[in-house]
């Protein structure tokens, strides 16, 4: 009776799942690709002092990715269980994005006091994403249910109308910022408008998509109380989880050498004279991105997600390995190939980024499974763990690696400024990804020992101890 009356997803709920998510990631693209040059050449702030305000408030950030999914699994509000912190936070995702590219220069004289705003939008942005994304995957079983290829779906759809966004923002947001420089005469002006523009179109479709899954997490569900587990129970299933310790050491290794790298690569561009071949080389990326995730559901199918994830890691290795050799040579940048490697690299990445959120709700049936601790959710709020310690520790490391490279900041706003070491500078760009990456590679191959098979026989498991449980 209960299957007969569930909804169906229909393909517009699909498309706003993914679209929602992929406008997000455009309007957060405008300050994470470009914030850290903004402090530095617009808003006049020391590498050193931008690196320690920001791994504070990356330190915070990671502490509300800690709690984020206790406090949603505990939480039963009137919009749904994970509807109604998507419907909450949306306001708080739009502010914090474009409050870190706003120019306060012109009227608070203080460099930390302009630091301390960029920080408070970096927390309200990326704090709100910490329970914006668990709640956003936690509704996947909710809307697939068991069915593996289902959930599949959804995220592969996720990642490819992401990249097809990210096509989009990569071709656009460069060219809009130097429009409207022109326009206004102000350098600063274009990241700020054109992270509004993004903005406004996430916080259209975010409604959109909190309109047509409404069905699919209902307030207080009828019947009685599912028995909800204790804090201790949570944090144990998480600890005591082999799979997931696994993934989780794994993906922060490796994120912190790809958040060193992505913190400073409008650097290498921006010095070397060649800014405005930024635009091709980020579209192209994107389009790498888009291609990738057109094929990686396939190679994920022959391989398995963790033959996915070890392929996706060594190209990753060997193509930073080449860019610290080649791309910058005899004092002269060579822009196309590292143009080349950027994209190389990015399409790499989306062979298993295709199926992030499904490696931890596969940890989290198998924890479940194991313990009969009903802790998925908390499975995906851990998703998150690694990327906010890698943020931290990656993007401060940038910073830092900025200060070692001997980075002057140019004395005219809008100006380039000047490295006193670019060797060093292409340790910290190059080099980084590729080590941290042959270390989790390692760590997958020998440690992860989860394969689909088991986790597509533990959810179906799951799904049946639970439909006895309603019967009983």
């Amino acid at each position: 009776m209960e299957t007969a009356q569930k909804p169906k997803v229909s393909s517009g709920l699909v498309n706003f799942y993914a679209l929602s998510h992929g406008l997000n990631n455009m309007a957060a693209t405008v300050p994470m690709t470009y914030v850290t040059m903004f402090m530095t050449d617009f808003l006049g702030i020391n590498p050193v002092a931008m690196g320690t305000g920001m791994l504070i408030a990356r330190t915070f950030d990671f502490i509300v990715s800690l709690i984020s999914g206790i406090v949603i699994e505990k939480s039963n509000m009137k919009h749904g269980k994970f509807l109604s912190w998507i419907r909450l936070l949306t306001a708080t995702l739009f502010f914090g994005n474009i409050i870190q590219v706003l120019d306060t220069s012109a009227f608070i004289s203080s460099p930390t006091l302009r630091l301390t705003i960029c920080m408070l939008g970096y927390m309200m942005f990326h704090g709100s994403m910490n329970f914006n994304a668990t709640a956003r995957a936690s509704l996947i079983p909710k809307l697939a249910g068991a069915d593996m290829e289902a959930r599949k779906a959804l995220t592969a759809r996720q990642s490819q109308v992401g990249a097809a966004v990210s096509i989009i923002s990569s071709a656009v947001t460069l060219p809009l910022v130097q429009l409207i420089e022109k326009i206004t005469g102000n350098p600063s002006a274009g990241y700020f408008l054109a992270a509004l523009a993004f903005s406004l179109m996430f916080l259209f479709a975010n409604l959109m998509f909190i309109k047509l899954a409404a069905p699919f997490d209902p307030p207080g569900e009828s019947g009685p109380a599912k028995a909800r587990p204790s804090v201790g129970q949570m944090v144990s299933s998480v600890v005591t989880n082999k799979m997931m310790l696994v993934l989780f050491i794994a993906f922060t290794i490796n994120g912190i050498g790809s958040q060193m790298s992505a913190g400073v690569t409008t650097y290498f561009f921006r010095v070397t004279g060649n800014f405005s071949k930024y635009t091709y080389v980020l579209t192209a990326r994107s389009i790498c991105s888009l291609l990738a995730t057109m094929v990686a559901p396939k190679i994920g199918r022959k391989l398995g997600k963790k033959g996915a994830l070890v392929t996706a890691w060594i190209l990753v290795a060997v193509i930073s390995i080449v860019a610290k050799l080649f791309a910058y040579r005899n004092g002269q940048a060579n822009v196309w190939v590292m143009g080349a490697c950027l994209c190389l690299r990015q399409a790499a990445l989306y062979l298993y980024m295709v199926f992030t959120a499904n490696y931890w709700l596969d940890c989290g049936e198998y924890g479940y499974y194991k313990t009969g601790v009903d802790n998925r959710t908390m499975a995906v709020a851990v998703m998150n763990w690694p990327t906010k310690i890698s943020m931290a520790l990656g993007g401060s490391l940038a910073s830092f690696g900025l200060a070692w490279a001997g980075y002057k900041a140019p004395a005219v706003a809008g100006a380039a400024g000047t490295f006193e070491s670019m060797d060093k500078f292409m340790t910290v760009m190059s080099l980084a990804p590729g080590i941290t990456a042959t270390i989790a590679v390692v760590i997958i191959i020998l440690f992860y020992k989860l394969s689909d098979k088991q986790a597509a026989e533990y959810a179906k498991a799951n799904v049946e101890r639970e439909a006895a449980a309603k019967g009983e």
